[in-house]
């Protein structure tokens, strides 16, 4: 039920500020609006009021805001009259900011939420530039990289966190990344050829900030907050093995499900033996086939470091212009090729499984993803296909150009062309959601 929930909440909200934007954009200019939905039709809840119709729809994959005087997705040809209030009736730039105004308002929400975010939980760091794992096998294992290397630079740019370090991977995406590295007080360069990669090859890199093994947060209900564990608490042994880090305490938890493990703890200036039993977990392994694992529910320490608001609105500014670059550059890469649709899109199961993992986790978890999706759905939207207001707009500025409208048949074949692309595209999506699940 979380999942039903939490897609329905991500969507309604999505939604909704996307065609708020073109109804306040339509009003501001004095064009009529017939109808502002939520969902598509067959309708559930309608109300008019004044000239508007204002409906809650059965189908939660989009909205619209129907206006008069447009041929949109209704393929209605016969509300062109040349009334004032008619949306063709209106001068190139404002029919040009109202079919921009949905897009605008997705990217403010993205602006606001992960603006909020930051102001009320600080700015999540990592705080260290030093290598604590590198995968065998990973990217990183093959180009020589080795636990306790402290990054210096990424192509030039101060690695201050580990923050920089996945953010560089997706933003130099394709062209090489230079490493300048500190190993037993000597500095080295080492260059990563991104070339043949793939954004989903981040998770091959293989390499992971040094963290020590000490409590950040404790999930309740698991076997590290039952046995009184808490936050700060720093593990220095696990029966006879001195603990080191992170990775060598997770490493014999993870194999360790349903087996009592001897912790010896050190909190303060004191030192505790507490007993805890790793819950058995399934997780999918790199190969693809299920594995069971142990999990006592902690998470290494995140440095929050507290932000004004204003500052954190900048903040906010720079976390969804990062990710509008990313989705550009993503979908760029599918069209070049360089990507697979099967591995990148996602559908709206897709989705459901991240609003309902995000939802069981944290409910500022959820809003981080609906600030996230909120850039998606702005780029999407604004791409040049016949049915999105990237498609409309192009039509305007083709006929702002040529100072005429292209004749309504003409516009007609281009909507049920763009609306015959969508309805496949999303069949093809949903089709691969289900192989992706199932």
């Amino acid at each position: 039920m979380i999942y039903i929930l939490s897609i329905i909440f991500v969507l309604g909200v999505l939604i909704f500020v996307h065609e708020l934007g073109h109804f306040l954009a339509a009003k501001l200019f004095g064009v009529r609006v017939e109808r502002f939905s939520i969902g598509f039709p067959p309708r559930i809840i309608s109300k008019k009021i004044g000239d508007t119709e204002y409906c809650i729809s059965a189908i939660p994959l989009g909205g619209y805001v129907k206006m008069s005087g447009m041929i949109d997705e209704s393929l209605d040809e016969n509300n062109l009259t040349g009334a004032p209030h008619e949306f063709m009736s209106k001068p190139t730039w404002q029919k040009a900011i109202i079919l921009c105004a949905g897009v605008f308002m997705n990217f403010l929400l993205a602006v606001f939420l992960f603006g909020m975010l930051t102001w009320s939980q600080g700015e999540a760091v990592i705080p260290t530039n030093t290598i604590g794992r590198v995968a065998p096998g990973s990217i990183a294992d093959s180009l020589g990289f080795q636990a306790g290397d402290k990054l210096l630079k990424i192509n030039d740019n101060p690695v201050n966190n580990w923050n920089d370090v996945g953010r560089s991977f997706l933003q130099n995406l394709g062209s090489p990344i230079t490493y300048t590295i500190e190993r037993n007080g000597q500095i080295k360069s080492i260059v990563l050829n991104t070339a043949h990669l793939k954004i989903q090859d981040i998770r091959r890199l293989g390499m992971n900030a040094y963290h020590p093994a000490e409590v950040g947060q404790l999930a309740p209900d698991y076997p590290a907050a039952r046995a009184g564990l808490q936050e700060g608490d720093r593990i220095i042994a696990i029966n006879d093995s001195a603990i080191a880090d992170w990775y060598a305490m997770s490493e014999i938890v993870s194999a360790s499900p349903g087996k009592p493990l001897n912790f010896r703890i050190q909190r303060g200036d004191q030192t505790l033996e507490v007993q805890i039993t790793p819950q058995p977990v399934t997780i999918q392994n790199p190969g693809g086939t299920d594995q069971k694992v142990g999990r006592i529910g902690i998470t290494y320490p995140i440095q929050h470091i507290e932000v004004a608001f204003l500052p954190a609105m900048a903040k906010g500014f720079q976390e969804s212009v990062f990710w509008a670059e990313t989705n550009i550059q993503g979908f760029s890469r599918l069209l070049t090729g360089k990507d697979s649709p099967k591995e990148t899109l996602a559908g709206p199961l897709a989705i459901t499984k991240l609003a309902g993992d995000a939802a069981q986790q944290d409910f500022l978890n959820l809003i981080r993803l609906i600030a996230i999706l909120s850039v998606v759905l702005a780029i999407i939207n604004i791409l040049p296909i016949p049915a999105l207001d990237g498609g409309h707009l192009v039509i305007v500025l083709i006929e702002g150009a040529m100072r005429k409208p292209l004749p309504v048949k003409v516009k007609m074949a281009i909507q049920q062309v763009g609306m015959a692309f969508l309805f496949l595209l999303m069949i093809f999506i949903f089709y691969n959601d289900i192989l992706r699940f199932f």
